[in-house]
């Protein structure tokens, strides 16, 4: 998660929204949580695969995204990346298996 802070912190030095990849749906846990923060972010695509002979430079969607991080109960961080900011900090919300955040 430190990683990830510096990759957003980097991002926003060079002005603009961040530009993140995708939550890997192995790091999605359901639970209930407090919304600790919202991010307008640019969500990173990989248009050409390495492996097809392209490029594997990721390059960033042009439709904005919301990275959402909640804080669940035992302390640990959970983070989605939402289409519409539908949350504020403070909410209570409910992660699901399938990555939607429900309002709780």
């Amino acid at each position: 998660m430190k990683l990830a802070a510096l990759v957003l912190i980097a991002s926003l030095a060079h002005g603009g929204e961040p530009v993140v990849t995708p939550v890997p749906a192995k790091q999605m846990k359901p639970g209930y949580g407090v919304v600790e923060s919202v991010t307008e972010v640019q969500m990173a695509s990989r248009d050409r695969s390495a492996a097809a002979g392209g490029s594997a430079q990721a390059e960033k969607s042009t439709r904005p995204m919301y990275r959402i991080v909640v804080r669940m109960p035992d302390g640990s961080v959970q983070v989605r990346d939402l289409d519409k900011p539908e949350f504020k900090v403070g909410d209570n919300v409910l992660l699901t298996n399938a990555g939607d955040i429900l309002p709780d």
